[in-house]
């Protein structure tokens, strides 16, 4: 028969009164380090499994990745680049017309009327737009509305343009200008000598080209003031052209009527020869 276990009841009783102590606390902060690290283990574990599986997507992220970092290191040192406001301004002059007046005092949207308005052959209201734009801000002038208002040379527009152009230093017009001192047309080739000169950038050889043109005038005022012009600041080219006017002079005149220029010629051509 099983031998019976000496302890009593009441000794086992008291002696499993009391349980185990229980295992120390780890230190505060240790089991949310654990689940931390644990995360970002298995984040990058499928990270690396995407990847391996969408081998393109994962090439194009990397790119658009790379592309941020180098658009951030470029505004770093170069700041924000411009932005082409053009792109956004109005494309009719209804548009144009409604930006003027929600903000007239932006002198960019006065420029841009002028161009809209311009653009649909309304010359005399666009050069008046651009004068509004100047009169807020003159840096405003663009490469086209100097053009235009160069252009505006020999039409009614001519003397508002010519004084907008140089009372504003306009000096990119002068490349524009430049052509139209050898103009057929006395007002548009005079125009363009004054307004290079007041611009500071005329020459003497702009007025001996003009004086030259003027000798074909059909005003015998104009043609003598040429000759006289001409024989105080001419040259050699200017020799030849009044040679030319003295065979044409000498066609003129008759019993009842003298010749326009007469002697005057020679006269200017002696005084060029004397200064070379």
């Amino acid at each position: 028969m099983p031998v019976a276990d000496p302890m009593t009841k009441a000794e086992t009783s008291k002696q499993f009164k009391s349980p185990p102590p229980l295992p120390a606390r780890p230190p505060p902060g240790g089991n949310a380090l654990a689940r931390l690290r644990a995360y970002l283990a298995i984040r990058r574990i499928r990270v690396e499994a995407w990847v391996r599986n969408r081998p393109v997507l994962a090439a194009t992220a990397g790119a658009v990745v790379v592309l941020a970092i180098a658009a951030g290191v470029y505004v770093a040192k170069e700041g924000v680049p411009e932005v082409d406001v053009e792109l956004f301004a109005p494309k009719t002059v209804a548009e144009a017309r409604q930006a003027v007046r929600e903000h007239p005092a932006d002198a960019t949207n006065h420029r841009t009327l002028g161009h809209q308005l311009w653009t649909h052959r309304k010359r005399h209201a666009a050069v008046l737009a651009y004068s509004r734009a100047l009169a807020i801000d003159r840096s405003v002038a663009d490469d086209e509305m100097v053009s235009n208002l160069v252009a505006s040379f020999g039409g009614r527009d001519q003397e508002l343009a010519e004084s907008l152009l140089w009372k504003n230093k306009l000096t990119a017009a002068q490349l524009r200008l430049e052509p139209l001192v050898k103009s057929p047309r006395r007002k548009v080739r005079w125009g363009a000598v004054h307004t290079l000169d007041k611009l500071e950038k005329g020459t003497k050889a702009n007025w001996e080209t003009a004086y030259i043109l003027d000798l074909d005038a059909k005003d015998c005022d104009v043609r003598r003031n040429a000759v006289e012009k001409l024989g105080a600041i001419g040259t050699k080219r200017a020799v030849t052209a009044l040679r030319a006017a003295k065979a044409d002079d000498e066609k003129t005149g008759g019993w009842f009527r003298s010749r326009c220029l007469g002697d005057r010629l020679e006269d200017a051509e002696q005084k060029i020869l004397a200064r070379r």
